[in-house]
C-alpha cells in the first residue's frame, strides 16, 4: 500500500471538467493508489475513464470522482454511491466495481467534511445541507451523464437518500433516482436515549468526545485500515454533528409516508445503528420492496468480509443495477 498526504491531495484538486483530459497530479495518483481506486478502470469490462475534481455545492467544494465507460460501450445509466459518517470515496471500491461490471457509469463523492471535500472534519451545521449538496451535484452532473440514475447509500448515505425521497415527495417533486438501495441506513444510532441525554448535558460545554472504534466488519484488513492506517479517520466525534443528527430525526418524523419503492440491506450483527427501529420506521414511511437481511454481518456492509459482502453486492445487482 502506497502512502499519500491528504493536504497535498486536496491542494491538487481542480474543478471537475469532463471536457478536459490531463494526467493526474502525483498527489492524486498517490491517493488513488492508496485506496485501490486506480485499479478500477483497468478492471472494468469496457475502456473506462476515471476523472476527479471538485464541484461547488451549497458552499462546499465537493470532491467528486466519475468512472465513465467509453465508446463503443453505451452505459446503461449512472450509479451514485453515497458513503457514511467518517467514511469517504476511497472506501467504496466494491460497489464501484459492481457498477462498472454491470455497465453503469459510477459517481462517488466525499460528503462535506469528509475525505477530500471542504468543510470542518466530520461536522455539519444541519442535515439539510446534505440535501442541498445532493441537489446541486445532480444539477451539475445530470446533463453530462447517462440516465437513468440509480443510487446506493451506506449508513448516513442511506439516510440522505431516504430523506431525499420523503422530502421530494412532500414538496410535490419526484425523487431523482429510478431505483434506490439503502445499506444499514441511518435513522437512529444505537443507544439513542443515552446519546440524546449525553448531548443535552455535554453539547454546551464540549466540542467533541473521544471516538470509540467498533468492529464494524469481519474483514481484518479493513479494520486495520480504519483503526491504524487511514489518514482521514478522526479520533473524536464532533458534537455539532450529533446535534444535527438529533434535529434531523425530528425532521424525518415530520415527513409524510409515501409508497415510493426502495430496497434495503441490513446486517443483523450491526451495533452502530438501531437497525430494528430503523427498519420499522422506514417500512412505515416508504414501500420497502425488498429487505435483505444478512445474518452475522456488521455495519459496514460495503467492506464486510467476502462471505457477508457478496450477498450485499448481489442485492445491488439484482435490485438496482438491472
Amino acid at each position: 500500500m502506497s502512502s499519500f498526504t491528504p493536504t497535498a491531495a486536496r491542494s491538487a484538486l481542480k474543478p471537475l471538467d469532463l471536457d478536459v483530459r490531463a494526467p493526474w497530479p502525483q498527489a492524486l495518483a498517490d491517493y488513488a493508489q492508496f485506496y485501490g481506486l486506480d485499479r478500477l478502470s483497468l478492471e472494468a469490462p469496457h475502456p473506462t475513464r476515471h476523472d476527479i475534481g471538485t464541484i461547488e455545492a451549497w458552499g462546499y467544494d465537493i470532491a467528486t470522482q466519475i468512472f465513465l465507460p467509453e465508446a463503443p460501450a453505451q452505459p446503461r445509466g449512472t450509479l451514485l454511491v453515497l458513503h457514511g459518517y467518517f467514511d469517504h470515496a476511497g472506501l467504496f471500491t466494491h460497489p464501484i466495481r459492481a457498477g462498472l461490471a454491470q455497465g453503469y457509469a459510477v459517481v462517488v463523492v466525499d460528503l462535506p467534511g469528509h475525505g477530500l471535500s471542504s468543510g470542518k472534519p466530520s461536522e455539519i451545521d444541519d442535515f439539510s445541507h446534505y440535501q442541498e449538496v445532493l441537489h446541486d451535484l445532480i444539477a451539475v452532473l445530470s446533463p453530462q451523464l447517462p440516465k437513468p440514475w440509480v443510487a446506493v447509500g451506506q449508513s448516513t448515505g442511506g439516510g440522505i437518500l431516504f430523506d431525499h425521497i420523503l422530502s421530494s415527495l412532500a414538496n410535490g417533486q419526484r425523487p431523482y433516482f429510478a431505483r434506490v438501495q439503502l445499506w444499514a441506513p441511518l435513522v437512529r444510532i444505537t443507544k439513542w436515549r443515552q446519546v440524546t441525554t449525553a448531548y443535552k448535558l455535554l453539547g454546551r460545554f464540549k466540542r467533541s468526545v473521544p471516538r470509540h472504534f467498533k468492529h464494524s466488519s469481519h474483514d481484518p484488513e479493513f479494520i486495520d485500515l480504519i483503526w491504524h492506517k487511514d489518514p482521514f479517520q478522526l479520533r473524536e466525534v464532533p458534537l455539532k454533528w450529533v446535534g444535527a443528527m438529533i434535529r434531523w430525526d425530528k425532521h424525518l418524523q415530520s415527513l409524510p409516508a409515501c409508497r415510493y419503492p426502495i430496497s434495503l440491506v441490513q446486517g443483523e450483527a450491526d451495533d452502530t445503528v438501531d437497525w430494528r427501529y430503523n427498519l420499522g420506521f422506514i417500512e412505515k414511511r416508504a414501500y420497502v420492496e425488498r429487505a435483505i437481511m444478512v445474518p452475522g454481518a456488521g455495519h459496514h456492509l460495503a467492506n464486510e468480509s467476502d462471505e457477508y459482502r457478496q450477498p450485499v453486492l448481489s442485492a445491488l445487482v439484482r435490485h438496482v443495477l438491472i
